[in-house]
């Protein structure tokens, strides 16, 4: 049977709408890429790998094993080396991530550098996306080695006893305007408890604002005073592990009325002074502990 070329002409005029109708559509379902390329946390926070997906900072990494956590904070800990992540809640949130790939972003703002949790998936599902952002939180320092004298002299401040001025004098310049002393010590026991000098009204029903810390020592007790931010969560964490702190402090005043400090209180036992935690170790890293402002 013969085919007019008018109608052939038809045949093919048809089939090429039809393939470019249908390029149109095509192209109009884009790939959908995923905004976070997979990564080990590890290689991430050594600067080995970078985003080309995204190019925000954005990564999947494994559901990380925590060596702590507090509030919005954890900390993963890779032989001496502490990588800090953060995410709302964390501290109740954290106990079912195990076995999951955790959307992270890669933040620079307040140092130092972490990671922030935006997406949980599990079993190749997304579970939760576009996860609400922490609150406003504070990291603590950690301090290159080079920043640190580890040549400073050391001294047992456990040999303050509240009953012997002569040791608590020591502790400070001789002459006043003369620059603190700093030593490096050992603390066995720390505590964060309401301070002691609070009313009994307060100290039943303390705010965080009516906590402190101190280094309890057998005859004598420290109040912690002027720590640089965020090391405070590095104290709770000594503290939760029963850990001793080990660094350089320096004794910013003592209690020279002997009443005073012969007064004995729950826990912390006579307050002899006050002191200032220069800088502490946790796992071989330097920890900042006071910062001048």
């Amino acid at each position: 049977m013969k085919v007019s070329r008018r109608w052939a002409s038809w045949v093919v005029i048809g089939s090429l709408a039809i393939l470019l109708l249908a390029g149109v559509y095509g192209c109009g379902k884009d790939e959908v890429v995923d905004p976070y390329m997979y990564a080990s946390l590890n290689a991430i926070m050594k600067g080995a790998v970078k985003d080309t997906v995204s190019r925000n900072f954005a990564f999947e990494i494994d559901a990380p094993e925590f060596d702590y956590v507090r509030g919005q904070v954890g900390i993963v800990r890779d032989g001496n080396r502490l990588y800090y992540f953060v995410a709302r809640d964390l501290e109740n949130l954290y106990p079912r991530l195990a076995g999951t790939l955790l959307g992270v972003k890669q933040t620079f703002s307040p140092q130092p550098t972490h990671l922030v949790l935006e997406r949980i998936k599990r079993g190749g599902v997304v579970e939760q996306d576009s996860m609400a952002g922490p609150e406003p939180y504070v990291l603590p320092k950690l301090l290159r080695a080079g920043a640190v004298d580890i040549r400073e002299p050391g001294k047992n401040l456990g040999e303050a006893n509240w009953k012997d001025e002569k040791t608590l004098s020591s502790l400070l310049p001789e002459e006043e305007g003369d620059a603190l002393l700093r030593f490096q010590t050992g603390i066995d026991k720390l505590v964060w408890v309401p301070r002691h000098d609070l009313p009994d009204s307060e100290r039943n029903n303390p705010s965080d604002k009516d906590m402190a810390f101190y280094a309890v020592l057998p005859t004598g007790t420290f109040q912690i005073v002027d720590l640089a931010p965020g090391a405070d969560y590095m104290l709770h964490l000594l503290i939760s592990r029963d850990l001793p702190l080990v660094g350089s402090v320096t004794p910013v005043s003592w209690v020279d009325d002997r009443l005073a400090r012969r007064q004995e209180y729950p826990v912390i036992g006579h307050v002899v002074g006050t002191l200032r935690i220069n800088w502490f170790k946790y796992a071989n890293t330097f920890v900042e502990g006071y910062r001048e402002i």
